[in-house]
C-alpha cells in the first residue's frame, strides 16, 4: 500500500512539473489577444520580407514574449512565437522549421531564442534551412557548432543574470559563425528578456524595467541585422 502510494505522489508531482510554466505578466498576456492565433503559434503579420521566430525559454508561457514581438511588428516585421509542448522549447525544432517552410511569404529568417530558446535556434540553424540569415541568442549559446555557416549571429547577455553563468556561455563562444557579435546590457537580468514572473529567486535584480530590456534588445537585433534586411 505504501509503495502505491509513493508511486501515487510521484506521478502526481511529475504531471504538476511538466504543466508548470512561469506565468506571462497582464500586459504581455494584452497583447497576445492582438495576435493572430495559428494552430497554438501567435501571429503578427506584416509587410516585410523579413520574419522573426521567438523561441521560450524554459517553462515560461510564449506570451511573456509578446512585447519583443510587438516591437518587431511596430518596424514591419512578421512575427512568429510557436507554441511550445510542456513549455519546453527545446521540443520545438521541427515545428519552427515547419513554420519556415509554410510561410512562402517570408525570404528571410532571423531564429531569436531566450535561455532554453537557444537550443532550437542552434539545432535549426546547423539544419540551414533557405532563408535563414541570422539568430539572436538571449542569455544562452549556441549549442551546436555554427562556426562554419554563412550567417549572423548577436548573443546578448546581461550583467546581474543570477540563471545562466556567463563563465559557463563563454565557453561556447566558439560555436558561433564568423559574423557574430558579443553584447552584454548592462543593468539587466535574465528575466529581462521577457515579461514574466518567475518563482525561482534566482536571478539577479535588475536595474533596468522588462520594458526597456525589451526595448534595449530589440535595437540591439535590429541594429545589427539592419545591412541585411535593409532591402525589405
Amino acid at each position: 500500500m505504501i509503495f502505491f502510494c509513493v508511486i501515487g505522489i510521484l506521478a502526481i508531482g511529475f504531471i504538476c512539473l511538466l504543466f508548470y510554466h512561469n506565468r506571462a505578466f497582464p500586459e504581455a498576456q494584452e497583447i497576445a489577444r492582438e495576435m493572430e492565433l495559428v494552430g497554438g503559434d501567435y501571429y503578427f503579420y506584416g509587410g516585410s520580407k523579413t520574419g522573426f521566430i521567438i523561441f521560450s525559454g524554459a517553462k515560461t508561457d510564449e506570451k511573456a514574449y509578446t512585447y519583443l514581438a510587438k516591437l518587431l511588428h511596430e518596424e514591419g516585421y512578421t512575427v512568429v512565437i510557436p507554441k511550445q509542448l510542456f513549455y519546453l522549447s527545446m521540443f520545438g525544432t521541427k515545428h519552427g522549421l515547419e513554420i519556415m517552410e509554410s510561410n512562402t511569404q517570408i525570404e528571410n529568417w532571423i531564429l531569436i531564442g531566450h535561455s532554453l530558446g537557444g537550443m532550437p535556434v542552434s539545432q535549426i540553424a546547423a539544419a540551414q534551412p533557405k532563408g535563414l540569415i541570422g539568430v539572436a541568442l538571449l542569455a544562452t549559446y549556441a549549442s551546436v557548432n555554427l562556426s562554419g555557416l554563412d550567417i549572423s549571429a548577436i548573443r546578448i547577455t546581461a550583467d546581474h543574470d543570477g540563471i545562466m553563468n556567463n563563465t559557463f556561455m563563454e565557453k561556447y563562444n566558439g560555436n558561433l559563425p564568423a559574423n557574430s557579435a558579443n553584447i552584454m546590457l548592462e543593468g539587466a537580468n535574465h528575466q529581462g528578456f521577457a515579461a514574466y514572473s518567475s518563482s525561482s529567486g534566482r536571478d539577479g535584480e535588475a536595474s533596468l524595467s522588462w520594458k526597456e530590456q525589451n526595448e534595449q534588445t530589440i535595437r540591439l537585433i535590429l541594429d545589427f541585422f539592419s545591412e541585411q534586411i535593409s532591402e525589405d
